[in-house]
């Protein structure tokens, strides 16, 4: 059942030969019924929208990949999720904030349990057991109990911005070092002040000098913003050139990228035309080869560094184009720099120009000029030191990062609601305890009667996790929240004991008090349809009202496939 929903591998068993495909019919809720086809290690599930159940003559209504593809709804995933109405659904990916799309493998894993699962030691919220996928396991559920998806919110900045970031820190301070090694007085921005306020009080009294000042400090003045000009145009010159140089190393990484995946590509074709054995491609031995087995695998592999090249071809197309493009704007600035250079240079010749004209001027009026313009050239090196350090902070503080999302951020109320839930279940199933139930979301471990599922022995292990699945599915069918409507339990009371009594000689094994609850419960108060596999003969009370398939052993009409081999 989980194959036929989309998982990607079938264990293969030795009672599966000669058995080629695979059906699995499906009610809707609206009342449609669906027939999904799949063959034993096909690629592909076939949809038939009726009943079916011989194997298909006529051609399938839809065609779809197993794989969640979310970018084409042609794949069981997405066909599934269209038709309980929750295609689109977001989650988060991790704690940055990264959203991805709900699959429907995220739901299969909550409703369909094997025997390894049920037992296990870890959280049945956490399905696939691997530490990378638990903040969208976690956001899974927190979608299922709330029905609220995770909202947008902005996205912390990538590692190639960080770096860019650190880039453009690094060329500031540069500058500002640069600055500060041309300061030659002793004295900070408010002394300097004073200073020229005390010399220009000075000069106003020396009238012969005044028009002469006046024009003198106006070339001054126009030389401060062409030099603040050319300030900035160095800036983002050295800014274009270090982007530059790292987009040069990338650019060097995929032409590596794709000099290997040619080789790759022109090896992928020769390797097995040279001698029999074992196939370098899949591990097939010589017997179960079948004619031109090597011309398919090497066709999958060179489809598959196809594909890779192209993908790389095309980063590699842009990134040229970016390089391209910054190559434009370094000529630019570097055009205009000159321009600025040269009105620089306009401006020392017209200053030397007004020196000259003022040297007839008493002695004391040209010290005092010359002094001044000392101070004010300390002054807008200052005034550029503070700029730089302005511009230094802005940088340091673009783009924080957000807050980590919080995909255990479910209401208490749901939770609180959930808890009860089980405990109600638990209550029905007769399971020994008070039964009072604790969930934790940030760690996504179910404790009862104060201890963790997972210190549990394993057959508690087991009733405890069809508790959980089962009234998962009870609540939110009850409340119309998202659930496939079915619960699949591999092996949940096989292994149940009751307590033990210490002064026993022999452990009392596992009495039918609570498998005949269990079922007793799920027939009662069902919360969809319930399919459960187990090893012993359900209770006589419950074999009346249940659909039993009984596949025993060999010799018997239903070893566990249908129709009978």
């Amino acid at each position: 059942m989980d194959y036929m929903l989309g998982a990607s591998e079938l264990k293969s068993i030795p009672e599966d030969e000669g058995y080629t495909r695979f059906l699995l019919g499906l009610r809707v809720s609206d009342g449609r019924s669906l027939t999904l086809s799949r063959a034993i290690g096909g690629d592909t599930i076939e949809v038939f929208n009726r009943d079916l159940r011989d194997v298909p003559s006529e051609p399938a209504n839809e065609t779809l990949g197993y794989q969640h593809n979310a970018k084409s709804k042609k794949n069981i995933s997405r066909y599934l999720l269209t038709v309980l109405g929750i295609d689109g659904r977001r989650v988060l990916q991790n704690s940055s904030g990264k959203t991805l799309p709900l699959t429907f493998r995220d739901l299969a894993r909550l409703a369909v349990v094997n025997d390894t699962r049920m037992a296990d030691q870890g959280s049945p919220v956490l399905g696939t057991r691997m530490p990378q996928n638990e903040t969208r396991e976690k956001s899974v559920f927190k979608l299922l109990l709330s029905g609220q998806e995770e909202p947008e919110r902005p996205v912390a900045p990538s590692n190639l911005e960080k770096q860019f970031g650190k880039g453009k820190i690094a060329v500031v301070d540069h500058l500002i070092d640069e600055t500060r090694g041309k300061l030659r007085m002793d004295a900070n921005q408010s002394q300097l002040r004073e200073r020229l306020d005390r010399l220009q009080a000075s000069l106003s009294e020396v009238t012969a000098a005044a028009e002469l000042a006046e024009i003198r400090t106006s070339l001054l003045r126009d030389r401060r913003g062409l030099e603040e000009i050319d300030l900035t145009a160095q800036q983002r010159a050295a800014e274009v050139q270090q982007l530059l140089s790292r987009f040069a190393l990338l650019k060097e990484q995929y032409e590596s990228d794709l000099a290997r995946l040619q080789m790759v590509g022109e090896a992928g074709t020769l390797l097995g035309y040279f001698q029999t054995g074992t196939c370098v491609f899949c591990g097939a031995e010589p017997q179960h080869q079948h004619p031109e087995h090597y011309v398919a695998e090497s066709t999958q592999l060179a489809a598959s560094v196809s594909a890779e090249t192209r993908k790389t071809t095309d980063l590699l197309s842009d990134l040229l184009l970016m390089i391209e493009d910054l190559g434009e704007q370094a000529a630019d600035l570097e055009s205009a720099r000159a321009a600025q250079i040269e009105q620089l240079t306009l401006n020392a010749a017209e200053l030397r120009a007004l020196d000259q004209r003022m040297q007839p001027v008493d002695t004391d009026a040209t010290e005092l000029l010359n002094v001044r313009s000392r101070v004010e050239s300390e002054l807008a090196l200052h005034a550029q030191i503070e700029q730089l350090g302005e511009l230094k902070a802005s940088l340091s503080t673009t783009a924080p990062a957000p807050p980590a999302a919080r995909p255990d951020g479910i209401p208490a109320a749901d939770i609180a609601d959930f808890e009860r839930m089980i405990h109600a279940t638990l209550q029905a199933w007769h399971v020994p305890g008070n039964n009072h139930v604790i969930y934790d979301p940030t760690t996504a471990e179910l404790s009862v009667d104060g201890q963790p599922r997972k210190s549990r022995g394993r057959g508690m292990r087991s009733i405890l996790h069809a508790a959980f699945a089962v009234s998962l599915a009870r609540r939110n069918t009850a409340r119309n929240l998202i659930h496939p409507g079915f619960v699949v339990l591999d092996t949940p009371v096989l292994t149940y004991r009751r307590p033990e009594d210490p002064h026993e000689e022999q452990p009392e094994l596992m009495t039918t008090d609570v498998v005949e609850n269990f079922y007793r419960d799920l027939l009662d108060n069902p919360p969809g349809q319930v399919i459960v596999i187990e090893n012993p003969t359900p209770p006589a009370s419950v074999r009346g009202r249940a659909a039993v398939h009984a596949f025993s052993v060999d010799g018997s009409v239903r070893q566990g496939f249908f129709p009978p081999r």
